[in-house]
């Protein structure tokens, strides 16, 4: 009995959680990919706060900050699914090894543009052009990686894992992007955003197996078609790329707001504003560490609704908070609540797919990726044109009505498909 009592108590429930917790870990494979996926997200990290910094400090009107974010996410939703169909046709880890190598060559030109003392808007406007096509490739190439390295049953700790290395990325990449632009100039942050990219397509070298699509007869333009058919036909796929479009508008948009609530608003500098960035990773770390845990949770669907309202009610507080250190704590709050959701919404997408079009399926879910620079410049306009802190605490309005109004209609529709 006494042994009985140690295999079904408390220490033996703590054993399970931790292997379950890393499961996905044990694959060598997706141990070098989250490595790499790590130095791939401190560089996005740096050219979001550098890129907002510089456009900022050229034109000081927040209005130039949300526009040249969504050029950007223009080019990402223009070559979204293109990007989808590169993944179903060609070998994922090619692509991504590609995308890696361009988009620290891009930095490293941006460097020198700005070391040079020649850096023009228009400089920042093509290079938010080319990260954006280069990212619509970029996601559905990794995560669908992730799905042939770990299998459907650990897909969503893959997913939560890969974001804690996001996260945790994110801070050092924030911290060392407002130290860089303060203390030696916004030139060294985009020398470090080249080396974070190549060194993640360093590691990416080393992952082993057959990364290469399935293959059909179909042209180009016969798989792009195919992809977009089979996610109006899907209703559940369908219903959860609209909310991902809402979310990336209203919510992750934030991001790009930061420059202007830390310069015009709380009234910090360049390290202030890595601060904030910083707080959010931090937060965000600790949520993906929660779903990670989880392991194949049943209840997805009602925790993707709960998370998606805390990040409208905590973009609400912290747009009109006055003081620094409470946006601190709102920010770490805001970034906790979009990366479950983040974590939960790709699970869902890729489970729901079939392997032949899942990279079309997940080139759309990149696509929506793009609405966030894009939420960036209807900020930026209504920040221009009225406050900062109004433009942001929209985004939690229209994020809380939406989900609210929408949520009888997921359970119908997305709960009955992942059962």
């Amino acid at each position: 009995m006494l042994s009985n009592k140690h295999t079904n108590g408390p220490d033996s429930r703590k054993q399970a959680r931790i292997p379950r917790l890393f499961s996905a870990m044990s694959n060598r494979n997706y141990r070098l990919y989250w490595v790499g996926a790590g130095f791939s997200s401190m560089s996005m990290s740096i050219g979001m706060i550098a890129r907002g910094w510089l456009v900022l400090e050229l034109t000081n009107d927040p209005f130039w900050v949300g526009l040249i974010a969504g050029l950007g996410g223009l080019a990402q939703v223009a070559f979204g699914l293109f990007g989808g169909v590169l993944v179903d046709r060609w070998d994922k880890r090619r692509v991504l090894l590609g995308v890696q190598a361009l988009s620290g060559l891009v930095a490293l030109v941006m460097a020198f543009i700005i070391f040079l003392g020649t850096l023009a808007l228009w400089h920042l406007a093509v290079s938010a052009v080319l990260q954006g096509m280069l990212m619509a490739a970029r996601l559905p190439a990794g995560n669908s990686m992730i799905y042939t390295m770990v299998g459907r049953k650990v897909i969503l700790n893959a997913l939560a894992s890969q974001l804690l290395a996001f996260n945790l990325s994110r801070i050092f990449g924030s911290l060392l992007a407002g130290t860089a632009i303060d203390d030696f100039g916004v030139g060294y942050a985009y020398l470090f955003l080249a080396a974070s990219s190549w060194l993640g397509g360093l590691l990416i070298l080393f992952v082993n197996g057959d990364y290469r699509s399935e293959g059909s007869g179909e042209t180009f333009w016969q798989s792009a078609a195919e992809g977009l058919k089979y996610a109006y036909r899907n209703q559940p796929i369908r219903a959860l790329l609209m909310m991902s479009v809402l979310m990336e508008l209203f919510g992750f948009s934030f991001h790009v707001m930061l420059p202007v609530m830390a310069r015009d608003v709380l009234g910090v500098g360049a390290t202030g504003l890595g601060y904030l960035s910083a707080a959010g990773a931090f937060g965000a770390t600790v949520s993906t560490i929660t779903v990670a845990g989880l392991g194949d949770f049943r209840e997805k669907l009602n925790l993707l609704i709960y998370t998606a309202l805390a990040a409208g009610i905590f973009i609400l507080l912290f747009a009109f908070s006055p003081w620094f250190l409470l946006s601190l704590v709102f920010s770490a709050m805001v970034g906790a609540a979009l990366m479950s959701y983040d974590a939960i919404m790709g699970a869902l997408l890729q489970l729901l797919s079939t392997d032949g079009i899942r990279g079309r399926v997940l080139g759309l879910y990149g696509l929506t990726f793009g609405f966030t620079p894009l939420g960036g410049f209807i900020a930026g306009t209504i920040a221009s044109l009225f406050t900062a802190p109004l433009a942001v605490g929209l985004g939690g309005v229209a994020i809380l009505t939406y989900v609210v109004s929408v949520q009888r209609f997921l359970k119908r529709t997305v709960q009955k498909a992942i059962l």
